[in-house]
């Protein structure tokens, strides 16, 4: 396990041994390492102040604590420590028996002792060195400094906070079909956990339910989708603005969500009714996912899937076709809101830049060449880095925006804001702006809300 490296629990779900686990084992397995990484920058000072190199005299070599292996499996060690009140001899003899037995490795005496005197050490003295330290240290000083400037330090902590929850509390979002009038209650009492139905009317389950998602009630038959309640915001405000205060019937209006995979919110945009549903994804990979999420949910026949670059689409408009009233742009970013699911987006290194002209591509592209005069435009990211989410719609929006980058599509549309309304969205009324754009922040909003992704969505219409 290192930093700035692919996702650990991505490379632990594909891991034999782990599939051979029973689900008590790999359920202690995802534990253990989500918690290391969520944690890794405090656990890393409590290890470095224990760390010293020691020299083996019988091969003249130093023994490096930050090798690769000695490192995680110190990390590793000291996380069942620290965190998981694991019993210090289990702790300490597992990761010792692991390096004596590593399949590939082959680990010195010199280098076992070491890890077992270190970890040893931390059961002794690690609680009092780890209420030294901050959870700001599991955030990269880059970001853990943006933050602060743009929302506070207090809200930054409590930002932080949400994000080293256990995956966290309540997680994951389930929506049933839209049309048909299912009994939430009925859906919960299936999948016999305590769960809660938000005030969206989508049901959440703890996150420490067991077994496979793929494996609870009603999966196979299509009946709901994982969505993180965040993430179903930005379809919600697409259907207010053509549906409920436009007037609209939604069978009557084509949409088009570019950026479409896994396909949650294009799965909410067709159990919506819309009547002609264009996903745009440019990841054939990524294609195939949304392909199959579709076909799992009996809706690959209510949407267009269409693999190309977003900032390239051309819808097909038919003669009945009144042309696209709606775009939803869920624009590439930083993922910096998803740390409670993805602790690596903490640490992890970002072509701001990049993603930033991707941003601007896709949305002046989407203003410009897809969206019909009087239509929405719905920009949505999951970043808390207000360079993608309120300077874009800002610059977006101002008057001398066309020639400010030579390297993107110059806006020849004229948009203006569709403020959210208080009462609008259920639970989110204190996550709009002064300029009625929503900005969710982890950790803040009340009850199980406050576990929800960090997430900005921006409603605007084209009058131009």
């Amino acid at each position: 396990m290192k930093r700035n490296q692919k996702f650990a629990i991505r490379v632990l779900e594909q891991d034999p041994a782990y599939l051979n686990l029973d689900q008590r084992d790999r359920a202690f397995a995802r534990n253990l390492l989500s918690t290391t990484e969520r944690r890794m920058g405090q656990i890393d000072q409590v290890i470095k102040s224990f760390a010293h190199k020691k020299e083996d005299k019988k091969k003249n070599t130093k023994i490096r604590p930050h090798d690769i292996l000695c490192e995680a499996a110190l990390r590793i060690g000291a996380t069942q420590i620290l965190f998981l009140d694991v019993p210090t001899y289990a702790a300490v003899s597992e990761t010792v028996e692991a390096l004596k037995n590593h399949p590939k490795v082959k680990v010195s005496k010199a280098q076992i002792s070491y890890v077992n005197a270190v970890l040893r050490n931390i059961d002794r003295e690690g609680k009092s060195r780890l209420d030294a330290t901050s959870t700001l240290a599991n955030v990269d000083t880059w970001l853990a400094d943006q933050w602060i400037q743009t929302y506070g330090k207090e809200t930054t902590e409590k930002m932080v906070g949400a994000a080293m929850s256990q995956s966290p509390v309540i997680r994951d979002v389930f929506t049933s079909i839209a049309g048909e009038e299912e009994d939430d209650d009925d859906d919960i009492e299936q999948v016999e956990v305590e769960a809660e139905l938000l005030p969206i009317g989508s049901i959440r389950i703890p996150a420490n339910v067991g077994g496979s998602v793929s494996k609870w009630p009603l999966y196979d038959d299509g009946a709901w989708w994982v969505q993180d309640v965040s993430a179903t915001l930005p379809a919600i405000a697409l259907f207010n603005s053509l549906c409920i205060n436009g007037g609209k019937q939604p069978k009557d209006i084509h949409v088009v969500d570019l950026c479409s995979a896994p396909g949650g919110k294009t799965a909410q945009l067709c159990s919506m009714g819309f009547g002609k549903v264009d996903a745009v994804e440019i990841s054939k990979r990524r294609s195939r996912s949304l392909h199959q999420n579709l076909k799992r949910l009996g809706m690959e026949k209510l949407c267009n899937v269409c693999v190309e670059d977003g900032t390239k689409f051309q819808p097909y408009i038919s003669e009945n076709d009144d042309g696209v009233q709606g775009v939803l742009v869920d624009a590439p970013c930083s993922a910096t809101g998803l740390g409670s699911r993805r602790p690596d987006v903490l640490r992890k290194s970002i072509n701001l830049d990049e993603l930033i002209s991707i941003q601007r591509e896709l949305v002046v592209h989407a203003a410009n060449n897809i969206l019909d005069v009087g239509g929405v435009l719905v920009y949505a990211t999951c970043s808390l880095l207000k360079q993608e989410g309120e300077d874009q719609v800002d610059w977006l929006l101002s008057q001398d925006v066309t020639g400010k980058d030579e390297n993107t599509e110059l806006l020849s549309s004229t948009l203006e804001t569709i403020p959210f309304e208080v009462g609008e969205i259920p639970g989110f009324d204190d996550c709009i702006d002064e300029k009625g754009w929503l900005r969710v922040i982890p950790g803040v909003l009340p009850g199980s809300l406050q576990f929800c992704d960090g997430f900005f969505v921006a409603r605007m219409r084209k009058i131009a």
